[in-house]
């Protein structure tokens, strides 16, 4: 048995799940598409949301509806597209925006996985060209707009493939390494990376050191692989361990660059900012949401997990941004995640000062800037 779509490995979502319930909330209607500014993309409402941001944000300048079904949490920009999955639970498939027109273009999966090969978070490359893996299937995917089925390059590559990163002609598939098949949804031992041509032939795999548990995301930047290991929890309580960290990998040598990096609590996003800046967010509590700032070229943190940066809010508040990103004006986009609520698009300074903020819709869970 393949694990549960809903389930993820990033345990704060599966634990905010559990406390707070879920919310059926209808798409918001089209209000015209465009190319330009901040996206949202907004799970429980399923819908991508465009916003211009500059000394402010604008309220929704484009809502695309992504459809009934729609479950994904994460997307990629790239070449006037945005690209995003839906989850083996409704249907797995492939969702392609042409952010000129609002169109949404559905990519299948080839058999015989078709729907059961549940999705990973998807990757653009420099071409346009969009990687994947199946967290159901154990299996490598390519595909582009437009694209009637995606193409599988590579089989029995891990046990939970959770992003595949393309660098140069590598490709790096993250593999949480978790007991899918059992029904624990626990770490079999550390998590790794397998390496692959373009073409999905495997040319080496780097073991991950050993408290380096549950990874759920990776970024290539000036030649490292920044991996996000989110850390374990309780498999009764879902209370975090806290022993999240982040892993360096230098991606000329497949060498691990240093010690893991504690995050002294569980990790939740990663999201390397148009700033060349790595936003990471944690939780120690499922309470509440730290922010830090990591420079992958010094390899060390602007803001760690002793001195995080906390967004306020207009009312002088503090804000926990599910997931945050930096922006080129010397901005951090921040979102908030509930499902009981509608989320929030919150502009701070690079120290949290509240700049503006405006509602992003219900469930935002990802945030990007083209």
């Amino acid at each position: 048995m393949k694990r549960d779509p809903h389930i993820r490995v990033s345990s704060l979502l599966l634990s905010v799940a559990a406390i707070l319930g879920g919310c059926d909330d209808s798409p918001m209607e089209p209000a015209g598409p465009t190319g330009e500014g901040l996206f949202v993309l907004n799970s429980t409402g399923q819908t991508l949301v465009s916003f211009s941001v500059s000394e402010s944000v604008a309220a929704a300048v484009s809502t695309i509806d992504l459809g009934a079904g729609f479950d994904g949490d994460a997307f990629d920009l790239a070449a006037g597209y945005a690209v995003t999955t839906v989850s083996s639970f409704g249907g797995s498939r492939i969702l392609f925006v042409d952010l000129g027109s609002g169109s949404v273009l559905t990519t299948a999966f080839p058999a015989p996985d078709l729907d059961l090969a549940n999705p990973s978070a998807p990757s653009f490359d420099s071409q346009g060209t969009a990687w994947l893996g199946g967290r159901g299937s154990d299996a490598i995917y390519r595909a582009r707009p437009g694209d009637a089925t995606a193409e599988m390059v590579a089989e029995e590559v891990g046990t939970f493939i959770e992003r595949v990163v393309p660098a140069g002609d590598r490709l790096y598939a993250v593999d949480a390494n978790i007991d899918d098949d059992g029904g624990s949804y626990q770490p079999l031992g550390p998590g790794r990376v397998v390496v692959l041509s373009r073409a999905g032939v495997e040319v080496g795999v780097i073991d991950l050191p050993t408290s380096a548990r549950n990874p759920t995301e990776a970024v290539s930047t000036g030649g490292i692989l920044l991996v996000l290991a989110s850390g374990t929890f309780d498999p009764l309580t879902f209370l975090p361990a806290n022993d999240g960290t982040i892993v360096q990998v230098d991606l000329a040598t497949s060498a691990l660059v240093g010690a893991p990096v504690e995050l002294e609590g569980n990790g939740v996003s990663l999201e390397l900012g148009q700033d060349g800046l790595v936003y990471i967010t944690t939780t120690s509590d499922y309470q509440s949401l730290d922010l830090l700032v990591y420079n992958p070229i010094s390899g060390s943190f602007i803001h760690g997990p002793r001195d995080p940066i906390v967004v306020r809010a207009r009312d002088g508040g503090r804000v926990n941004c599910w997931t945050a990103t930096g922006l080129v004006v010397g901005r951090i986009a921040c979102v908030t995640f509930s499902s009981a609520e509608a989320g929030r698009l919150v502009i701070a300074n690079e120290i949290g000062q509240f700049v503006d903020e405006v509602a992003s819709g219900f469930g935002s869970t990802d945030v990007a800037a083209p």
